[in-house]
């Protein structure tokens, strides 16, 4: 690229920069000011400015946000320390108001300072009603202000393209990865924060399980292997709410059992990094250290900014979770009550996400089926005998996720149960994909092959076509099972 090309480039990043600054004092200038106040004109007119002079190379100016990133005409800021306060700022606004963003089309420079004031106005509004969304859409119609577009994303079930399916569910799960992890930085940075945005994203998620149950529970195998604090917390969420949607909780229940999850080791973000890390086994003195996350995440919790009723609701099961079903475990107490059923359905969720998921002191972890069967012999004394037996029907014989071997010498990973089984020998018998080794120079080891039934029989002899020789922790071989499932 020539120097004058460079220097174009560097100009169109910076103007890019200037278009959300301006955008951003904007918002903040309309709440306090009135529409013939100096700094508002002065402010719409540079950002009116910025706005056109994007829009002669690319027509239609959009400001949005995608995970924790901003981007301009589809092209990500980049991440400065000095722009950290306006990247939180805009995404915070926006998902506030549960749109991605605004399009605006280069007419928005015949648009009349009252009429671009009013709409500002309508997003700063927005964030005062229960469907803001919904609220916006009603307000700023296109005969109104046809110079600009709200960018939304279509939540419900009923929008999902099959094809889309597993993406709005992975974005699903990198918002409330995102809300928690949010929590965790400005706790630790001793700032304020809140409920609010963790809750909106798991109302969601919540909306999301309802209609898609299955493909919540195969998103549950995510492993983060740099980062397993928060996907361990997520998936602890997910796998809770899975189990109470199966006993019929209500979607408000949902919604906070939800929260009790991605807070139960919130506690965790204060412990020594050199024994959370540590490769090897714990010392007595060490784990005494570590059995304090129970009570560190109840007193965090306190911390954050919420109603009292809200916080009430999700204390006890992040203080429970490691108690046991019969009150052997920790921290240790003299009560004789038993567990809350939230704080149970999270000891059941948290233990089996636990032992199936690689870490730096373990070498190997258990495959699903295995860790179930594990878990099962503690029934009684570590976990409520129902809802373990309830947890176990919802995974099944072999949880999706798990890695196969056939007596083919091939290897598939569950993505189905069964279908219509009708005993245990059938229950055992998922549809799998099988995976086969990738030939090229792609970042995978694997890729997708055929995938088969394993139920399915020859009709010359009634045998079943396939035999299962073991299972396998996916995570052992470094694969990730949610990218082989459609």
């Amino acid at each position: 690229m020539s120097e004058t090309g460079k220097s174009q480039l560097i100009r169109r990043n910076q103007l890019r920069e200037e278009c959300v600054k301006a955008f951003y004092s904007l918002i903040r200038a309309a709440r306090i000011h009135q529409a013939n106040n100096q700094l508002i004109v002065q402010t719409a007119k540079e950002f009116v400015r910025t706005v056109v002079e994007l829009s002669k190379d690319a027509g239609d100016v959009s400001i949005q946000f995608m995970g924790r990133r901003i981007y301009v005409q589809e092209k990500k800021l980049i991440f400065r320390p000095e722009t950290v306060t306006l990247f939180d700022g805009i995404i915070d606004y926006f998902d506030k108001r549960a749109v991605q963003g605004i399009r605006l089309r280069p007419t928005i420079k015949d648009a009349k300072g009252v009429d671009l004031l009013a709409f500002i106005r309508l997003l700063n509004d927005a964030e005062k009603q229960d469907r803001p969304r919904e609220w916006l859409l009603a307000q700023a119609t296109p005969d109104k202000h046809p110079w600009v577009e709200l960018l939304q994303e279509a939540y419900g079930a009923d929008a999902m393209e099959e094809g889309d399916r597993k993406n709005r569910g992975l974005r699903s799960y990198a918002h409330v990865m995102e809300s928690v992890q949010e929590i965790a930085r400005k706790l630790t940075a001793r700032q304020s924060t809140g409920l609010n945005r963790a809750r909106r994203v798991l109302q969601n998620m919540v909306d999301l399980i309802m209609e898609d149950e299955p493909l919540f529970r195969a998103l549950s195998t995510i492993r983060f292997y740099d980062d397993y604090t928060f996907g361990h917390s997520v998936n602890v969420g997910i796998l809770s709410m899975c189990l109470g949607k199966r006993i019929m909780l209500s979607k408000k229940s949902l919604e906070t059992l939800g929260l009790c999850g991605l807070l139960h080791d919130l506690g965790k973000i204060e412990a020594p990094k050199n024994i959370l890390n540590k490769p090897g086994k714990l010392t007595d003195e060490e784990f005494e250290v570590m059995k304090r996350h129970s009570m560190d995440s109840v007193r965090l919790i306190v911390k954050i900014q919420a109603s009292r009723d809200r916080k009430n609701d999700i204390l006890l099961a992040p203080f429970e979770h490691h108690l046991k079903y019969d009150l052997s475990g920790y921290p240790k107490t003299d009560r004789s009550s038993a567990l809350s059923l939230f704080g149970r359905i999270l000891a059941i969720a948290d233990v089996y996400d636990a032992i199936t998921s690689p870490r730096v002191y373990r070498k190997s972890v258990l495959p699903p089926n295995r860790a179930l069967g594990f878990m099962w012999e503690g029934v009684g004394k570590d976990f409520d005998p129902i809802l373990l037996k309830i947890f176990i029907n919802m995974l099944g014989v072999y949880p999706v996720g798990t890695l196969l071997v056939l007596d083919t010498r091939k290897a598939g990973l569950v993505v189905e149960p069964p279908e219509d089984a009708e005993g245990p020998l059938e229950w055992a018998r998922p549809w799998i994909v099988l995976l086969k080794r990738d030939s090229g120079n792609g970042h995978r080891k694997f890729v997708k092959g055929e995938t088969i039934n394993l139920a399915e029989k020859d009709p010359k002899t009634g045998h079943y076509r396939h035999t299962i020789v073991k299972s396998l922790n996916a995570a052992n071989y470094g694969i990730q099972p949610i990218d082989f499932i459609r």
